[in-house]
């Protein structure tokens, strides 16, 4: 019975092994190295991002949620200058951004970081993540070895493995490293999409998006983002607060969220600008793009033209000062206030002002 026993638990040693070692060399996350045949598995982008962090030759990191995923790095190479990589990750919290930025500074020097901000990251507790970004593989981001377990021997890794080694495509990816995230061939751009369905009185009702506080926001971003800055003080910082469609203002007006919204912004400016190496690049108020709902999809996220606009901005501007951002803030403003009495907003919509 002994002998059986051993017999058994030496043939689960030898298959543990064997599959490990068949996961490691396929390495279908790109863990271990940058793959010649990669795939970037939709909805993967936590499992991907920290090997190609780890891996991938680059000297400028674009960081954001799902809005940056149609930047391609070979744009941001042309207006920023060296090799660029995106790690963007949808749903992405302020904690997840620390976490990603850690480890992306951590592999080799990093010239520039282009970090999109988005206000609903800073929601909740400080290292608080979205439910619907599903998990956190925290092992496949720092360099211990010996937890590498949970993805050698995972049945979801081998079966990609097998499906690369014998190629099959029975789950969609991407093999273009210079956009794994790129999402924009299957939406629509236009008016009506942004509009189909959306309650213009009640503008959040599809979103649910959360309420923040100004001191909730404030920790976050002091627990997050401020020790990157403080901790890496040769490499540039360019924080960028994206042009989402008016409408979100709209909203944020709605539900009583703008003043919270407006004093986070003048907060981070505060907490910024001791540090040389970050800046602000402001682009909420260009109304040119802002206002052309023809550039959207949806309230948020827009077409990969100004995708590539944005990282042009954040590479030629120099970073806002208090005077450019409070002007801009009542610029803003007055776009919302423009919108505000009965019947404009829907008038907006209409195409008709």
């Amino acid at each position: 019975m002994r002998g059986w026993l051993m017999g058994v638990l030496v043939a689960i040693v030898a298959l543990a092994s064997l599959i490990g070692a068949f996961n490691a060399l396929v390495d279908p996350f790109q863990h271990y190295r940058v793959a010649s045949a990669p795939r970037f598995y939709t909805l993967h982008h936590r499992y991907i991002n920290p090997g190609i962090a780890k891996h991938a030759a680059y000297d400028t990191v674009v960081s954001g949620s799902s809005i940056m995923e149609n930047t391609r790095a070979d744009v941001v190479a042309a207006a920023c200058g060296g090799a660029a990589v995106n790690l963007a990750m949808p749903a992405m919290s302020a904690a997840e951004q620390r976490l990603m930025l850690s480890t992306a500074l951590r592999a080799r020097p990093v010239r520039r970081v282009i970090a999109v901000l988005d206000f609903n990251e800073f929601a909740g507790a400080p290292d608080a993540r979205q439910d619907v970004a599903g998990p956190l593989p925290r092992y496949l981001y720092d360099d211990n070895p010996f937890n590498d377990l949970p993805y050698l021997l995972s049945y979801d890794i081998l079966r990609k493995s097998w499906d690369i080694v014998v190629g099959a495509t029975r789950e969609e990816f991407r093999t273009d490293p210079t956009a794994p995230w790129y999402w924009a061939q299957r939406k629509r751009f236009g008016r009506s999409e942004v509009l189909s369905g959306l309650n213009l009185r009640d503008l959040n009702a599809r979103y649910r998006q959360p309420v923040r506080t100004l001191d909730g926001m404030r920790a976050s971003f002091e627990r997050n983002l401020l020790p990157v800055v403080q901790t890496h003080p040769q490499t540039e910082f360019d924080f960028v607060w994206p042009p989402y469609s008016i409408l979100v203002w709209m909203d944020f007006a709605q539900r009583d969220q703008l003043e919270v919204t407006f004093a986070f912004k003048r907060y981070v400016y505060e907490a910024l600008k001791l540090y040389a190496n970050a800046k602000i690049i402001d682009l909420q108020a260009e109304e040119s793009v802002t206002h052309d709902l023809d550039r959207y999809t949806d309230l948020y996220h827009f077409a990969p033209d100004v995708n590539d606009w944005l990282v042009r901005q954040a590479c030629v501007r120099s970073g806002a000062d208090a005077a450019t951002l409070a002007a801009a803030e009542q610029h803003l403003r007055a776009q919302i206030a423009r919108l505000q009495p009965p019947g404009a907003l829907e008038a907006f919509a209409a195409g008709s002002n």
